[in-house]
């Protein structure tokens, strides 16, 4: 099981006014969701800041806090799992794609310069011989373990 992602670092960011205006929506989301303050700033003065509403006091009664946070971390987990498999998905399909083609290279090697015709020939060999020993895996299948 994946180990639980280390919690976001509280930053105060600065932006102009006309920055603030263009990303709006973008700054109050993650004032919510990961309590980052932006101080929004009028010819390089502070003048107004977006806070996380936990933030500001309040004359109301605190209302309970939202749980939202669990089932989003959650879902941001799967998420992560899922991009990893389709990650891992890849990785095995290039490596059968180069396991193909060092084969595909050998092969023609071995024609070109039977063992025993070529020195150099026979030096690769040895020294390739751990990659040539192992036969390539089905395509689909998990890599072999190096």
């Amino acid at each position: 099981m994946a180990e639980p992602a280390a919690p976001m670092p509280r930053r105060r960011i600065e932006l102009s006014l006309l920055e603030a205006r263009n990303r709006f929506t973008q700054l109050v989301r993650l004032a919510s969701l990961t309590g980052q303050v932006a101080v929004i700033t009028d010819q390089g003065r502070p003048v107004a800041a977006i806070v996380p509403a936990t933030a500001v006091p309040s004359d109301e009664p605190a209302a309970a806090p939202r749980v939202d946070t669990e089932h989003a971390a959650a879902g941001w987990m799967r998420r992560i799992e899922q991009v990893r498999d389709a990650v891992r998905r890849q990785h095995a399909a290039r490596i059968n794609e180069l396991e193909q083609a060092v084969t595909d290279a050998w092969g023609v090697i071995d024609r070109v310069a039977p063992r025993g015709s070529d020195r150099a020939a026979d030096e690769l060999r040895v020294a390739q011989r751990d990659v040539l020993a192992k036969p390539p895996h089905a395509a689909g299948s998990p890599p072999r373990p190096s």
